[in-house]
């Protein structure tokens, strides 16, 4: 009876934090009616893990790192302690980006309060050794029913183009927000134009009528949001 309580509760906490489940994120009805797009990479099941490779279904693939301390991956760009990267190239014609990430930090949740983790979480974009762009996402800390949703919002941009950056804590058939995002939703104003899942899988989905630049905007971007699931030791 003991074991069968104490496995009942361990259920119940999962089904409130989100971790161990695939709950799916909510999307726009636009959005998720889109082709899913398969991050695959040879990292942990449950996100990207410590470093490796991914391959976008064929179209995009590159490696990363999320233990990026003295660093020699980059050559001339260097890492602060406990900073990520990634390299990702375009399959069709090679054209490649490089992220160099940090902050964030590591969050503790006492008694309904989170307590640090609220650095920024920053990528300079770098393409042929000069930053073209940044992704840079913060938390908003709100109050829902129970805790605190660890929101977070902030922007992405390659050149001129740029997209606004949403966490999403709610999903298909979930009755109340989870503590960690589920996922991420990039708008352009108002209109989702892509989301990415980072909840057990890695995919993005996004509107058909983009631009390549916008595509491009949003693989990188996927990568970026990955990487900030960030390891929690």
């Amino acid at each position: 009876m003991k074991k069968t309580t104490t496995a009942l509760l361990l259920l119940t906490a999962m089904s409130l934090t989100g971790c161990g489940t695939v709950a799916i994120m909510n999307k726009s009805d636009a959005v998720k009616a889109q082709p899913e797009i398969m991050v695959k990479t040879d990292g942990d099941f449950w996100g990207l893990g410590k470093e490796g490779t991914f391959n976008m279904a064929g179209q995009y693939h590159g490696q990363y790192t999320r233990s990026a301390s003295n660093s020699t991956w980059f050559n001339t760009l260097s890492f602060k302690d406990g900073a990520m990267g990634a390299t990702i190239t375009r399959n069709d014609n090679n054209e490649t980006w490089k992220l160099v990430c940090s902050g964030g930090g590591v969050s503790v949740n006492y008694m309904g309060v989170s307590l640090g983790g609220n650095d920024p979480y920053v990528c300079d974009i770098h393409q042929n050794d000069k930053k073209v762009g940044e992704y840079r996402i913060e938390p908003q800390n709100s109050m829902i029913n129970i805790g605190l949703a660890q929101s977070e919002n902030g922007s992405v941009r390659i050149g001129s183009t740029h997209f606004n950056i949403e966490t999403v804590h709610t999903g298909e058939g979930m009755i109340m927000p989870v503590e960690k995002a589920l996922g991420y939703s990039f708008k352009r104003g108002n209109q989702e134009v892509g989301a990415a899942q980072t909840n057990g899988m890695i995919t993005l989905q996004m509107l058909p009528d983009l631009s390549d630049n916008e595509k491009d905007l949003l693989a990188v971007a996927t990568i970026a949001s990955a990487l900030s699931w960030r390891p929690e030791e």
